[in-house]
């Protein structure tokens, strides 16, 4: 009887703290997803459209835009921030304030998105450093926030920002791995190579993996720095899924919205689901 009393007082306390949370979730989380589901198939007047909103957008020239900058981004921003990342988490290894040398880097995640903007808009403004170096120096100054440039921009400092955070995933992988595997590959006569197609690269894997994941969530999170940067409208090689959705929100349009957040719910669920597939494999060695 004791047991039963206890158990249940358990389960009390369990539930004490779980239903705020699940209401938290629900409230914020949960009903909204269900609404914008709801838009996402009927018009301003309530009427089930089936797939016409999808039609709508997925014929729309802007979002083309949108989606192909957004998936561009990744494909550029997300591996060079992981090569970059994992080479200095390589290279802490072999430094005694290694600790001092990983903090550098991560202080830009404690500083805010506003201050980040106005910095890199002191450097690259119409009479920003770089162009007043340029002036110095004779040569012919230039817009960069008018022009392709502006793209490599935006990646410099998604890299920047978010380099911090991939070196101290990498650095906490590179612990887990035991330094008696790197004595024996010595032994065998394996060179700095084969250390690292062998033993690093092998025992790195899961590490790698959450990386990336987390590196394509943290490149939609870029919008905060361009929007505080150049608005609603920037460059159009910089225009991303989230200004789309964004405008869209600011026009009340709803409806086109709610596909577009589906649509992008979508897009980041088959890119991380195709990695896991793709990986499955790996993934049961360890």
């Amino acid at each position: 009887m004791q047991l039963i009393n206890s158990s249940k007082s358990r389960y009390t306390k369990m539930l004490f703290f779980i239903v705020p949370s699940f209401l938290g979730m629900a409230a914020f989380y949960f009903v909204p997803s269900l609404i914008s589901v709801v838009y996402a198939f009927t018009d301003s007047k309530g009427a089930f459209v089936w797939f016409n909103n999808f039609a709508s957008v997925l014929s729309s020239e802007t979002f083309h835009l949108a989606a192909r900058n957004s998936l561009l981004f990744i494909a550029v921003s997300v591996p060079l921030s992981m090569v970059i990342s994992f080479l200095l988490a390589g290279l802490c290894q072999n430094l005694k304030r290694k600790k001092a040398f990983a903090v550098a880097f991560m202080l830009p995640l404690v500083i805010p998105s506003g201050a980040v903007a106005f910095f890199w808009r002191v450097v690259f403004d119409d009479n920003g450093l770089i162009n007043r170096l340029l002036a110095m120096a004779g040569m012919e100054t230039t817009y960069w926030f008018a022009t392709n440039w502006v793209f490599g921009i935006v990646v410099l400092v998604f890299i920047l920002k978010n380099i911090g955070f991939n070196l101290a995933l990498f650095l906490a992988g590179y612990q887990l791995i035991p330094r008696e595997y790197y004595e024996i590959a010595r032994v065998e006569g394996a060179g700095k190579f084969q250390e690292f197609r062998n033993v690093t690269a092998v025992y790195m894997f899961p590490t790698t993996l959450l990386v990336f994941i987390m590196s394509i969530i943290n490149s939609f999170k870029v919008f905060r720095e361009i929007y505080i940067l150049f608005g609603s409208y920037p460059h159009q090689s910089i225009y991303m899924l989230q200004h789309y959705m964004n405008n869209q929100f600011a026009a009340a349009n709803l409806h086109r919205l709610s596909v577009v957040a589906m649509i992008f719910s979508l897009i980041v669920f088959v890119m991380i689901l195709g990695v896991l597939k793709g990986t499955k494999k790996k993934m049961v060695f360890y």
